[in-house]
């Protein structure tokens, strides 16, 4: 990557930096959590016990879950593998009103991406049920069958989510090498600016690590196009990133980028939505956006690429690149329509 970049022109650095999945195992921990919280707490929704006693042991079977998950997503409590060295490849030629994102990495894990946003759906659903059965619980035990239906969400989205610790057998042909590409397609296409930047982020799927350590160790200074799994099926999709305030210095304006993108796209005769990610999906996007810098992110797929992604199946031969191409051609003439 960095050879080829600096074959259009760029200057580029390798910025080491330690990782570790600190955050995606806390995921995992809480959904482990709340599925044994599920568990532990159904047989006294059910028998005859005073309902304050069994409220606090809820909620506080909650809160512990709540509190272990934030000590392993802070690193305080030391039960993800240890630090790895990743690297962030930032290239530039001046001063970039522009960037273009995308991450190197990609992992595989005991569900795919399709799966974790069910597990995610199921388990929001399922905690909000079983606050629910704890507020009724107060005035009287709630009943057997009724507990079995409503513990369920919580049990299965918990489940799901406890297998997501990462591992490395994912090729990662759509997430995200499709992704690279499309930005470097616009690179070159924009190699005689000096006012675009290239960012390709390591440890991603560790929870956007790389992109946390760029936006830690640098003023976060323009607007961004993030490319994150770009299939050759389903439609395009835009996500518009909600954008601090306080930071970013974009000459370019926020209102109206994600529109910009729709259009270039559209104007090939693909399918655009513009619209945000399903639940259960992070991208860096949303790290940069957190700093201040305005952006969207640019995705293509439908519900089968979500069972292919961070699963051994995504592989080279089942994509057809040009889709990623067409991302890169129109985001690079949104560039040059947005910065003149």
């Amino acid at each position: 990557m960095a050879e080829r970049l600096r074959g259009s022109g760029y200057e580029v650095e390798l910025v080491g930096f330690a990782a570790a999945p600190r955050r995606v195992m806390a995921s995992v921990v809480a959904g482990a959590g709340l599925g044994w919280a599920a568990l532990a707490l159904s047989p006294f929704l059910v028998i005859a016990l005073p309902g304050w006693p069994v409220a606090l042991m809820g909620v506080g079977a909650l809160g512990l879950v709540a509190l272990v998950t934030h000590g392993v997503a802070r690193g305080q409590l030391p039960i993800s593998p240890a630090d790895v060295e990743a690297t962030n490849l930032v290239a530039r030629r001046g001063s970039p009103a522009l960037w273009l994102v995308a991450h190197l990495d990609s992992k595989s894990q005991r569900i795919s991406l399709r799966g974790r946003v069910i597990a995610a759906v199921c388990a929001v659903v399922g905690l909000g049920l079983l606050l629910v059965m704890l507020a009724l619980r107060l005035s009287e035990p709630v009943p057997p069958w009724t507990v079995l239906a409503l513990v369920t969400p919580a049990l299965v989205g918990g489940g799901m989510l406890s297998l997501g610790a990462p591992g490395n057998r994912s090729p990662g042909a759509v997430d995200n090498a499709t992704g690279i590409v499309a930005a470097l397609v616009a690179a070159e296409l924009l190699g005689s600016r000096d006012d675009v930047g290239v960012l390709l982020t390591g440890a991603e799927e560790f929870g956007m690590e790389g992109a946390r350590d760029w936006v830690a160790r640098c003023e976060p200074v323009g607007a961004f196009i993030n490319f994150d799994g770009l299939d050759s099926r389903g439609a395009y999709r835009i996500q518009v990133h909600p954008t601090a305030p306080g930071g970013g210095k974009s000459p370019v304006p926020s209102a109206g980028m994600a529109q910009a993108v729709a259009a270039a796209l559209e104007e090939e005769g693909d399918d655009v939505v513009v619209r945000p990610l399903p639940l259960g999906t992070f991208v860096d996007g949303a790290v940069l956006a957190g700093a201040g810098m305005p952006g969207v992110t640019i995705s293509r797929g439908d519900w089968e690429t979500l069972g292919v992604v961070h699963t051994p199946r995504d592989e080279p031969g089942r994509v057809d690149v040009a889709a990623a191409v067409r991302a890169g051609q129109a985001a690079a003439r949104v560039a040059e329509q947005l910065l003149g």
